[in-house]
C-alpha cells in the first residue's frame, strides 16, 4: 500500500534521535532510527527481535504502526491488542485500534474504541464520521450498488494505482520498475513509483505491457514519481514526485528543516509524437519545502485545479487554484469542512468540471479509505458534502484513485483481496 503517498512525507537520510533509554540498546536504537525516518519495512525485523522475549507496550506500539503502515491489517491489530490487554491505552491507539478493526469488518468493536475517541475528542469530526461508518458499513456491504469491477490484466503483485485516462491509453503509477533502475523504498521495502501507459478503451478492453512514460531522468526519476493527469487536448502532463534537487554534485531528494523530504509537484510538456514521450519538465509555482503539495487533478478548461495539501498541518487537505487570464495560477484556497476533515483527503479527480471524486478515511465509510463523490454547487461556490459511493466500488480496506467516465464507467485502485497482491486497478461500470 502506498501509505507514502497518502501521508505525503519521505525521510531523509540524516540522523535524528532515539529515545534517552534505549541508548544502550544498539537494536532498538536502529529500530527506533528507521521508524522515525519513516523506514517502516526496515524498522520491522528490529522490533520483533526485541520482542521474542517478552514485550513492551512501546515495542507492541511501535510495531503496530509499522504494520498498519505498510498494509498488514492483521499483523497490525495483534500488536495493537496486545497493548490494549497491558492496560497501556492512549487516545491515538483507540483510534488506530479503531480503525484497524474496521478494516477487517470488526465494526462492533470498532465502534467501542472509536466511541471512546469521540468521547474524549468532541471537536473531532472525523471520529463522529468513522462511528457512523461502523454502523452503516454491514448493510452497505449486505446491499452493494449495481455493477461488479473486473481486474485487469495489467496487475503485477506489486502496487498499481492512480490511474487516469490519456490519449486512448490508461495512465497510473506503480512500484513494479518495468525495465528502468529505481530506488528502493524504506517505507515499503519495493522499488519507489514510476508512471507508466497502457492502451486502454472504454470498456475496460486494455492491454497486458506496460511501458514508462516520459523521458528518463525527466519524467522518471530514481525517486517517487506519479500519479499524473493531463489537461484536455493530453499534451500536458501534470504529476506528483519526490522533491528532488537535479544538480550532478548534489542530486538526490531534497529534505526541508525537520529532515523530511516532501511531494510536489511537476508539470510535463513538448510532448514528442516520434519518441512517446514529454520532454520538458517544470515545477509548480505551488511546491513548498516545508510541506507537500500533490495528486493534482486538472479541469477540461485548463483553469481550475484542485490538489491535495499537508499545508494546514491537520493530515492532507484539498486545495483548488484558478489560473487567471495571464495564465498564473492564484492562491490555493482550502476546500473547506464540506469536503476536508481530521483524516487524509487524497487523490482528487475532476469529472465535467463540477464533479469531484477523491478518497478520504475521514468520513464515513466501509473502512480505511474509501471512494466519495461530490457536486460543485454554483451558488455557493462550494462543493456540497460528499457522498460514499458504495460497494462494490468500496470495501473495507482502501480503495482509492477513481478515474470516471462522463458517461459514469471508469477505473479504481483497491487493496482487497485478489488475483494479484498489493494495489490493483479495477474496471468498474455502473449496471
Amino acid at each position: 500500500m502506498k501509505k507514502a503517498l497518502l501521508i505525503m512525507a519521505f525521510a531523509a537520510q540524516a540522523l535524528c534521535g532515539s529515545t534517552v533509554y534505549a541508548r544502550d540498546n544498539m537494536d532498538l536504537i536502529r529500530a527506533d532510527y528507521y521508524f522515525t525516518h519513516l523506514a517502516f519495512y526496515k524498522a520491522i525485523p528490529y522490533y520483533e527481535k526485541l520482542a521474542e522475549n517478552g514485550g513492551t507496550a512501546y515495542l507492541y506500539a511501535r510495531l503496530g504502526d509499522c504494520y498498519r503502515l505498510t498494509g498488514d491489517i492483521a499483523k497490525a491489530e495483534e500488536y495493537y491488542r496486545k497493548v490494549i490487554e497491558m492496560k497501556k491505552v492512549t487516545d491515538p491507539l483507540r483510534l488506530k485500534y479503531g480503525k484497524v478493526l474496521m478494516q477487517l469488518q470488526q465494526y462492533d468493536s470498532a465502534s467501542r474504541w472509536l466511541k471512546e475517541f469521540a468521547a474524549n475528542n468532541p471537536r473531532d469530526r472525523r471520529a463522529v464520521n468513522l462511528v457512523e461508518g461502523c454502523r452503516i458499513a454491514p448493510g452497505m456491504l449486505r446491499s452493494p450498488n449495481r455493477g461488479t469491477p473486473a481486474l485487469l490484466d495489467v496487475n503485477t503483485d506489486r502496487s498499481e494505482f492512480g490511474p487516469t485516462f490519456w490519449n486512448g491509453n490508461l495512465v497510473f503509477a506503480s512500484d513494479t520498475a518495468i525495465g528502468v533502475h529505481k530506488r528502493q523504498s524504506a517505507w515499503s521495502g519495493n522499488s519507489c513509483y514510476n508512471i507508466y501507459a497502457v492502451p486502454c478503451d472504454g470498456s475496460g478492453n486494455c492491454g497486458t505491457e506496460a511501458v514508462t512514460l516520459g523521458a528518463a531522468g525527466k519524467v522518471n526519476i530514481e525517486w517517487h514519481n506519479g500519479p499524473a493527469t493531463f489537461n484536455a487536448t493530453g499534451d500536458t502532463m501534470y504529476f506528483t514526485r519526490t522533491r528532488y534537487n537535479e544538480k550532478f554534485f548534489s542530486r538526490g531528494a531534497v529534505p526541508n528543516k525537520d529532515s523530511v523530504v516532501v511531494l510536489e509537484m511537476m508539470m510535463a510538456t513538448e510532448y514528442d509524437d516520434a519518441t512517446h514521450k514529454f520532454t520538458k519538465v517544470k515545477p509548480m509555482a505551488f511546491n513548498r519545502q516545508s510541506h507537500s503539495v500533490a495528486h493534482p487533478t486538472i479541469s477540461a478548461d485548463g483553469s481550475t485545479m484542485i490538489f491535495s495539501s499537508t499545508a494546514s498541518g491537520n493530515g492532507s487537505d484539498m486545495y483548488m487554484s484558478h489560473r487567471n487570464k495571464k495564465g498564473k495560477w492564484m492562491k490555493p484556497v482550502n476546500l473547506g469542512p464540506n469536503v476536508n476533515t481530521e483524516g487524509e483527503e487524497v487523490f482528487p479527480y475532476l469529472v465535467n468540471d463540477t464533479t469531484l471524486i477523491f478518497a478520504s478515511d475521514g468520513h464515513a465509510g466501509l473502512g480505511g479509505l474509501d471512494i466519495f463523490i461530490s457536486h460543485w454547487d454554483r451558488e455557493k461556490s462550494v462543493f456540497l458534502p460528499p457522498v460514499n459511493m458504495g460497494a462494490p466500488v468500496n470495501s473495507s480496506y482502501d480503495d482509492i484513485s477513481m478515474a470516471l467516465s462522463a458517461e459514469g464507467s471508469g477505473y479504481f485502485s483497491s487493496n482487497r483481496p485478489a488475483a494479484f497482491a498489493s494495489d490493483n486497478i479495477y474496471y468498474y461500470r455502473k449496471d
